[in-house]
């Protein structure tokens, strides 16, 4: 026991001795926590910037612009009469959508005719081009439903009456776990984690690695000597999710339904598996550049494999193979229905099993690979003597 006591001594003294390090550990996720919860804050994208070119000028196709300006959505910045105009602004990025009111719209509508009013989206960005299809077709839905209600009065017949003729089949729509589509709820825990796992990975990486470069025989239990690095790193995390769980997300009001002892438990099977692959890097390379780039190879995409933005069963099967070598995408999967769908810690049991996994084929890796440098070194060692 006293060389594991020695490793987590030595390990906690290059920590607070190195500037590099007290910037990492103490700095840097924090400052990424502040920064990246800060871009989602407001939740829902508001007050987009649009144009109306009215070619109608009628009682109705100013009812559609005020419509339009009125919404959450948009913002009515420019009233324009050229298509030329429009397809400027858009290809500036003054506005996100263009509404083409043509003439005769309000004489069409009162013949019972069609009239088409048409949407001009930039679809560069597809946050902003779904939200303005979606925003568009519901405000003139609403219209609609106005015009038609009001032509049936007019022909004696009630509202109720109305309503059941132009919506024979009603939608009841229940919205759970994340009702406002809030973005910040959905995605700022994610980015947070990720940014996590990718210190985590670097964690390993520069334990091992240094003192691999000192081409040095360690004549120790190398099982102690992964473990006093793990037990240093671990608690070192765990207080980066206790402070995340329990300041930063009151703090940018991302509401946390679940268990968070079901929460820490993952989370804790998540730091161990993270650290001990960023801990295999450097003992199959032999050196920390090479280890890095392997951790940048794996951190860099990782939050896109995960599944947490795009399900795994719709990507190529390859990609969802290597997906689930990486704790990443368990821990979130398992996390995500901790914090938004408040399951009760059973229902994260598959999750736990696949991290614990991941964390023991990732020891073993990591134990064969050390004592077979270490062997490598012995003989070098032997031969210049």
């Amino acid at each position: 026991m006293k060389y594991l006591t020695d490793v987590i001594i030595k390990e906690l003294k290059l920590i607070f001795t190195n500037k590099y390090y007290l910037f990492l550990i103490f700095l840097w996720p924090f400052i990424d926590f502040i920064f990246l919860g800060g871009i989602y804050y407001y939740g829902n994208v508001q007050n987009m910037p649009i144009a109306v070119i009215d070619k109608d000028h009628s009682k109705i196709s100013r009812t559609i612009s005020r419509y339009f300006d009125t919404s959450y959505a948009f913002d009515v910045k420019y009233k324009l009469d050229d298509i030329e105009d429009l397809r400027y602004l858009l290809t500036r990025n003054k506005i996100y959508m263009g509404v083409y009111i043509p003439k005769d719209t309000q004489k069409n509508i009162k013949k019972s005719l069609p009239a088409e009013i048409s949407f001009y989206i930039d679809g560069s960005n597809y946050l902003t081009a779904n939200l303005s299809e979606i925003e568009g077709a519901s405000i003139l839905g609403t219209i609609n439903a106005g015009l038609k209600n009001a032509m049936m009065k007019k022909k004696g017949i009630q509202s109720k009456q109305a309503k059941a003729m132009m919506l024979p089949i009603q939608n009841d729509t229940s919205k759970l776990f994340n009702p406002t589509y809030h973005y910040g709820y959905f995605l700022t825990p994610g980015i947070w984690i990720s940014i996590l796992g990718q210190l985590f990975l670097i964690f390993g990486t520069l334990t091992i690695g240094k003192e691999l470069e000192k081409k040095e025989q360690n004549k120790n239990s190398i099982f102690l000597f992964i473990t006093g690095k793990l037990i240093v790193y671990t608690i070192i995390s765990v207080i980066y999710f206790e402070i995340l769980f329990r300041i930063f997300f009151p703090a940018f009001q991302i509401p946390f339904d679940g268990n968070t002892s079901g929460a820490i438990i993952l989370s804790v099977l998540f730091i161990l598996s993270t650290i001990l692959l960023g801990m295999l890097m450097p003992a199959v390379t032999g050196n920390r550049i090479d280890a890095l780039k392997g951790c940048l190879l794996i951190g860099a995409p990782a939050f896109l494999l995960s599944g947490y933005t795009w399900p795994l069963e719709q990507m190529p099967v390859l990609m969802a193979t290597i997906a689930k070598f990486i704790p990443l995408s368990a821990y979130l999967e398992g996390f995500r229905k901790i914090f938004q769908q408040n399951m009760q810690p059973e229902y994260i049991i598959p999750f736990a099993k696949i991290l614990l996994t991941l964390f023991i084929l990732y020891f073993l890796l990591t134990y064969i690979f050390l004592r077979i440098r270490n062997k490598t070194i012995k003989k070098a060692l032997v031969i210049k003597e």
